[in-house]
């Protein structure tokens, strides 16, 4: 498992609009780690929060607008929900 997957894996989402639908299609946590898992990114949620947190901070602005993964921006408080 890898912080560094847990990164690839919000690129890909932040880049292919068709993922991000799909993963706000599912509804629980438990069903996006498995397409997370599916698509050969094995992480724990806590590795896919730090990711998110230092994606936040050294390059969230520069992909797809700031928010990925979900319809919030990740400036709001309610974050997204991968796990």
């Amino acid at each position: 498992m890898s912080i560094d997957l847990a990164k690839a894996f919000l690129k890909e989402i932040s880049a292919d609009e068709a993922l991000k639908r799909k993963l706000l299609d599912l509804s629980t946590a438990a069903e996006r780690m498995q397409l997370a898992a599916e698509r050969g990114f094995d992480f724990t949620p806590e590795e896919f929060r730090d990711a998110r947190a230092e994606l936040y901070e050294d390059e969230l602005d520069t992909i797809a607008g700031g928010g990925i993964c979900c319809s919030n921006s990740c400036e709001n408080e309610t974050p997204c929900e991968l796990y």
